[in-house]
């Protein structure tokens, strides 16, 4: 469970974050919509502790990761996944390399259990068969389920994705999309998006929040915010 208290950041003498109170349920699925510059990244960055609030509270499962040391994050960190927008693989090594990395550095496993592991993620996102392949030799679509392979490999129960649909084609952000919920839904993970893509939002979102001037001013169900008579909601979904 993710739980957000009265969270406040600012960024260069601006405020991004004014006052954020949310919660996520074990097993939600929640996406997180708003205008560039409404602080949907950094607030994501605030639940795996990339970013330090002002002032507030970021509790993962009941502990505040803003009172823990490095060394205690990186703890609650190995439970989480984090898929970055630009996927973020390293170019220099091949798509094996890129999801044994993160489980030669933070497990003991054995070289079998790794290769078997690797294998077991790259069939979960639909790529068996690529390991030898870098990121230079995938399309666009194939690096993000790469890199969300790599998000899961350490069996996170928290998934984490910030603008999985950028730069796809609107076919690729459908797939994409989908294939984020299915395995959160499988592997029972609390999932936070950021997106811009509305459409898919609300076909996959159990509740979505919209952001706006650092403040959430929705938050529901997609029939919820669908049905919601404040102008702005409304021009924002039509938009």
């Amino acid at each position: 469970m993710i739980r957000v208290v009265h969270l406040f950041k600012t960024l260069q003498e601006q405020l991004i974050l004014d006052d954020i109170n949310l919660e996520v349920p074990q097993g939600e699925l929640l996406v997180i919509l708003g205008e560039s510059g409404a602080g949907k990244s950094v607030l994501l960055k605030h639940l795996i502790g990339l970013f330090k609030p002002d002032s507030g509270e970021v509790e993962i499962n009941s502990q505040d990761i803003t009172k823990l040391s490095e060394a205690e994050l990186l703890k609650v960190r190995k439970k989480m996944g984090y898929l970055f927008q630009e996927g973020a693989l390293y170019d220099f090594m091949n798509v094996f390399e890129n999801l044994a990395f993160p489980l030669e550095e933070h497990t003991t496993f054995d070289d079998q259990t790794i290769a078997e592991k690797v294998q077991e993620a790259l069939k979960t996102v639909d790529l068996a068969g690529v390991e030898g392949k870098y990121p230079s030799e995938l399309s666009g679509g194939m690096r993000k389920r790469v890199a969300l392979a790599r998000a899961l490999i350490m069996d996170a129960k928290i998934l984490l994705c910030d603008e999985p649909t950028s730069g796809l084609d609107p076919i690729r952000s459908r797939d994409i999309s989908d294939l984020i919920r299915s395995v959160s839904k499988r592997y029972n993970c609390t999932t936070v998006i950021t997106s811009h893509d509305i459409d898919n939002s609300f076909r996959i979102a159990d509740r979505l929040a919209l952001l706006r001037s650092g403040q959430i001013i929705a938050i529901g169900t997609p029939a919820e915010l669908k049905s919601s008579d404040n102008s702005f909601i409304r021009e924002f979904f039509q938009s």
